[in-house]
């Protein structure tokens, strides 16, 4: 008669309860690993001309942010459309050398991340400096109001949550953010 057998009745209960609960943790951490490592579906990167009819004019372009120094970041190019929304949108290059930008399908319906103040320009755009090697800070933009005066205002990002996503072309692989900017002048 095996060992198991001449356990008293409890005893094998609790020995087979043991092993249930070890392999539904096996199970769920084997869950857990494969979850947590699926990527996103990827947006796909077009032409400029493409994204200008629906997103604006490119009007500067910026490296987006990282928060660590594995590179520079991705490029972005920000747009402005005719109702004063401004869009940041991550760019490539192709390898024939034609610029491409990614915007997820759904870019119109995400959150706006920043609102602008009232009759700016904006003339340029950087990483805003963090004073160490850590990093590159937040996307700063330079702004000229109609006094002719520029100012620089650090702007936020927003995140992905949903749907493609646009990834980065720089290691290591990871989804970019998002920018939507309001005017503060368009209600």
């Amino acid at each position: 008669m095996s060992k198991c057998m001449q356990m008293p009745l409890e005893a094998r209960h609790w020995r087979l309860s043991r092993l249930r609960i070890a392999r539904l943790c096996f199970l769920s951490a084997t869950l857990f690993v494969v979850s947590c490592n699926s990527k996103p579906p990827q947006a796909a990167y077009v032409p400029i001309s493409e994204l200008e009819q629906t997103f604006g004019r490119l009007i500067t372009v910026a490296n987006i942010p990282t928060p660590d120094q594995h590179g520079t970041g991705d490029r972005l190019g920000l747009f402005s459309d005719d109702a004063g929304t401004v869009w940041g949108i991550p760019l490539m290059v192709a390898d024939n050398g034609d610029l491409l930008g990614c915007a997820p399908p759904k870019l119109r319906e995400f959150s706006i991340t920043d609102t602008l103040p009232d009759d700016v320009e904006i003339v340029g755009a950087t990483n805003e400096p963090n004073g160490w090697r850590e990093g590159t800070g937040k996307l700063e933009l330079l702004l000229r109001n109609k006094k002719g005066e520029l100012n620089r205002r650090p702007i936020k990002a927003g995140e992905v949550k949903d749907g493609l996503v646009c990834w980065s072309q720089s290691p290591p692989a990871q989804p970019l953010p998002y920018y939507r900017l309001s005017s503060g002048n368009s209600n």
